[in-house]
């Protein structure tokens, strides 16, 4: 994992979305979302993100980093849920 957690720092200069996350810092907000609010279940998350679990298991395994409109939905979904992840 920490080959993929590096692959995720050297797209660490682009911002994923209007307050400047970047990939990493995205990455650690969906974790604290799907592990606090889903249980740690990627299939679960997947299903309230409305993303298929193969997407959800890339970002959480660093593979792939997450967008800014996951991002944007992920915060959305914490404040409706009343789960702290920022």
């Amino acid at each position: 994992m920490a080959e993929a957690e590096n692959k995720l720092e050297q797209t660490n200069d682009n911002p994923v979305d209007d307050r400047g996350t970047d990939a990493a810092g995205g990455l650690e907000l969906l974790r604290r979302l799907r592990d606090n609010g889903f249980e740690s279940d990627d299939e679960k998350f997947a299903v309230a993100l409305g993303r298929p679990v193969k997407e959800v298991s890339a970002w959480m395994e660093g593979a792939e980093p997450p967008d800014d409109d996951i991002i944007m939905k992920a915060r959305g979904i914490a404040q409706e849920r009343g789960i702290e992840i920022e």
